[in-house]
């Protein structure tokens, strides 16, 4: 059915010229090309897709911080005289979800929509970035969200805090003791 002569193909292909892509982007990664130029037809796309993304993290911050604020609020009352730890503790825990979850969604998508926008006014090229920023950077807020929203994970985090305390202990202690020689020396 095939023959040696012409490969794998009956036909030959070889005509067909290989165009780019343009709109996913000449890369493997099935991404949005968020990485345009001033003369690409999908700027004003581009930009009001990142203005969209943008929208959503200051939504998400904001609600945080305001959950967080009445929680506080709400905690201070239900322990007013009474000093109750476990509610103290568990208003602790939250505050520092909160926390990492605006953190690592900071750490995403700020540098990504800052890039992007940096790359499109032309100030530099973004290109060889974009592999990093689709296969690393942005997955790794898919990727956190889950673990910090499950609470079966909670101490399985606890187990591994408390196998990594004595090397951040040692690490901590050698970095004043390293900054208290420096100041000394001045």
């Amino acid at each position: 059915m095939f023959s040696s002569d012409h490969g794998m193909f009956p036909e030959d292909y070889s005509f067909l010229d290989r165009q780019p892509v343009d709109f996913y982007g000449n890369d493997g990664v099935c991404l949005f090309k968020y990485f345009v130029k001033s003369d690409d037809p999908q700027r004003n796309f581009v930009w009001s897709i990142l203005g969209v993304n943008f929208t959503c993290f200051l939504v998400i911050t904001v609600s945080y911080v305001l959950i967080n604020f009445l929680s506080t609020q709400a905690s201070r009352q239900l322990t007013k005289g009474t000093g109750n730890e476990a509610i103290k503790e568990r208003n602790r825990k939250m505050q520092r979800k909160i926390s990492i979850i605006i953190t690592t969604d900071f750490c995403c998508w700020v540098p990504f929509i800052v890039i992007c926008c940096l790359h499109s006014l032309e100030v530099l090229d973004a290109t060889p970035w974009y592999a990093l920023f689709s296969i690393i950077i942005l997955p790794i807020n898919s990727v956190v969200n889950p673990v910090l929203y499950d609470t079966t994970i909670a101490g399985w985090l606890d187990k591994v805090r408390a196998l990594l305390r004595p090397y951040t202990a040692a690490i901590l202690s050698s970095w004043n003791s390293s900054r208290e020689v420096s100041r000394s020396r001045w």
